[in-house]
């Protein structure tokens, strides 16, 4: 594991919540600091609450998802609602391709449609 200190490694995972650290940058510090966390011998030098709330951050890290992407395909763009997976953006509102509001509304199944909101 590169040397750093826990303030760092506090930096890091902010970065990585805010994306500005990617790609391998990304893979190589969450292995590392998710093996500092595991490990009896504290590299990090963390107190028990520092550990919680280092844990913490690398949970929200690890399970935050990639912004949904504008789709170009012919479907997405053809039709009047946004040109996102209703799927990946679950509850959340967007402006459509005809320019009105829809919401992602899931069913009794839980998939998400686009509906137009009123």
């Amino acid at each position: 594991m590169p040397f750093i200190e826990k303030k760092e490694a506090f930096e890091i995972l902010d970065e990585m919540k805010e994306r500005t650290c990617k790609g391998s940058c990304r893979q190589v510090w969450l292995r590392n600091i998710g093996y500092a966390l595991k490990t009896k011998t504290n590299p990090l030098h963390l107190t028990s609450m520092e550990h919680k709330r280092m844990t913490q951050k690398m949970r929200e890290v690890k399970n935050k998802k990639t912004p949904s992407s504008k789709k170009t395909n012919k479907k997405y763009m053809k039709r009047n609602s946004p040109p996102y997976s209703a799927n990946e953006n679950c509850g959340k509102t967007m402006k459509g391709n005809d320019g009105k509001k829809y919401e992602s509304i899931p069913d009794k199944n839980n998939i998400c449609r686009w509906k137009l909101k009123k």
